[in-house]
């Protein structure tokens, strides 16, 4: 007698087309949010990557967001032929320039501080972008910089009138940014929801539609 052995596929139930077929689910794993503290670590950022800290991990009033990126080393290294190695555990750790761009929350819109003149939008919409760079300081500096300074902090107004500040500092890569460091570098740009800081603003956007 012949005994045919039919071989079934590993993971198809036998029981014809509409057995119930079994199969082993994926793991999915969710991003788990950072922490404030991960979000300061700069061992895991590595030089172009950006990382952007929204209120929930930041919890400064009156920034939106903060978006942290790693531009990589102020200037290349010397590397020495050779070092001890005592002598190169004492080798400091190597300064990056870090980029941080504070986008302003909705209640800081300039929109209806420049409004006040719809045949010539544009220019006044102009006046309100030197009257922030006027309140903030970032007009031209009366002294040379050298050639090693850090960029400038620049202002965007863009074309709904929302405000971002781009500002850079220094910190050794692999390190952390200190808390109180981070906080003092936000309360810069954190007071234009004030509204007195509104309305000196709104004077300084009048002086220069005018001037």
């Amino acid at each position: 007698m012949t005994v045919t052995i039919t071989r079934q596929p590993q993971g198809i139930p036998a029981g014809g087309q509409f057995a119930p077929l079994t199969r082993s689910e994926p793991s999915v794993s969710l991003d788990t949010p950072l922490t404030r503290e991960q979000a300061l670590d700069l061992s895991t950022l590595v030089p172009g990557e950006s990382r952007t800290i929204g209120r929930d991990v930041h919890g400064i009033d009156g920034i939106e967001t903060i978006t942290l990126t790693d531009k990589g080393p102020l200037r290349k290294p010397s590397v020495p032929l050779f070092i001890e190695p005592s002598a190169a555990a004492r080798v400091a750790p190597e300064n990056h320039l870090f980029e941080l761009r504070y986008t302003l929350p909705a209640e800081a819109n300039l929109k209806p501080l420049y409004e006040f003149d719809d045949w010539s939008y544009r220019r006044a919409r102009r006046a309100a972008q030197a009257g922030i760079e006027d309140l903030a300081g970032l007009g031209p500096k009366p002294w040379p910089t050298p050639g090693s300074h850090l960029p400038e902090t620049t202002v965007e107004l863009d074309e709904e009138g929302d405000l971002a500040f781009t500002t850079y500092e220094t910190y050794p890569q692999g390190g952390a940014i200190d808390h109180e460091d981070f906080e003092s570098w936000a309360s810069e740009y954190s007071g234009y929801t004030d509204p007195k800081t509104r309305q000196e603003l709104a004077l300084r956007i009048q002086d220069s539609y005018n001037s």
